[in-house]
């Protein structure tokens, strides 16, 4: 035992320093896949979905050929923490899924597209559990990152620069007016008559979060005396109704996106609506927010594929 120990540190000290240590890197026919375990690469011949566990002398793997070589200060593993990739809880909004990619949080689950944060940014753990995933390469720190490389499979990352699709600019306090026309009917019998006319207001207001307040208003108590010979008069009364779709208060599509740092459409936060959407676009050195309604023929907005479809999301923030 002695003996592997001196070539396996033999084979350390000989073989090429490893500055960044990273999960999934395929290094002399095998990757690290955690701090302890690890898989065999580029060898056809071997099994290569099976996961090996390190001995417990010597419990570290390593990006040489080794493998696996006993805890010591200078050793670098060949995986670094992943205790932190793909973790939700049902107040997070994002989730780590790599060193620089994210996903959306539902029912404490990363729903399934990884989003790819912006060149020369990386994934913050702790940021993404309060809605801003991406932070600068220069700020990030190992304990606050999921140390993983996606392969090309697994990278099924839906960010885009594309344009967003053909939509309306949707005004966060666009009021709609509408007149339907009502009737009141007056019959005089007598010359000397009291006409009585029922005025109804109706307000309605409908916020992004589904909510709808109507208020009715009657009044019955206005007369009116004429003096004329039997006859039957129609006069017209009005209904109006006001609709009135606001943003939640504390929500600002600006700070949203650059809390994000990554170009695509987002929910808006504990939309229950989801007819509308945010586009997040880097431009003139900065983060801005665009709020966008979904087209008629795809009215609802599903936050599992970023995009606007036919099925309206049952989840708050457009999660199906």
């Amino acid at each position: 035992m002695e003996l592997l120990k001196l070539v396996a540190a033999l084979g350390v000290l000989l073989a090429p320093v490893a500055v960044k240590a990273t999960c999934n890197q395929c290094s002399d026919g095998h990757t690290c896949v955690s701090r302890t375990q690890f898989q065999f690469c580029d060898n056809p011949s071997v099994d290569q979905t099976i996961v090996y566990e390190c001995p417990e002398d010597t419990p570290v793997c390593v990006d040489y050929g080794a493998i696996c070589f006993p805890e010591s200060d200078g050793i670098v593993a060949g995986c670094g923490d992943t205790s932190n990739c793909g973790v939700c809880s049902n107040d997070e909004t994002f989730a780590c899924t790599s060193r620089t990619t994210f996903a959306l949080c539902s029912g404490g689950a990363v729903t399934a597209n990884n989003i790819n944060c912006t060149e020369d940014y990386v994934c913050s753990v702790s940021g993404a559990a309060t809605g801003s995933p991406c932070i600068s390469r220069c700020s990030a720190t190992d304990g606050d990152i999921c140390d993983v490389v996606l392969t090309n499979n697994e990278d099924n990352a839906t960010t885009t620069t594309a344009d967003p699709i053909s939509t309306t600019t949707l005004d966060p306090l666009s009021t709609t007016t509408t007149d339907p026309s009502s009737t009141t009917t007056t019959d005089t019998t007598d010359p000397s008559s009291t006409t009585t006319t029922d005025t109804t207001d109706s307000s309605s207001t409908t916020t992004t979060d589904g909510s709808t307040i109507t208020t009715t208003t009657s009044d019955a108590n206005s007369t009116l005396s004429t003096d004329t010979s039997s006859d039957s008069t129609t006069e017209p009364a009005t209904t109006t109704t006001v609709t009135t779709t606001i943003t939640p208060p504390d929500f600002n599509e600006q700070t949203y996106c650059q809390g994000i740092s990554a170009v695509g459409r987002y929910p808006i936060p504990n939309d229950t609506v989801c007819t509308s959407y945010v586009y997040c676009v880097y431009r003139g050195g900065s983060w801005s927010g665009l709020v966008y309604q979904c087209p008629a023929t795809k009215p609802y907005f599903n936050a599992n594929d970023f995009n606007c479809g036919t099925v309206q999301p049952t989840s708050a923030g457009c999660l199906l």
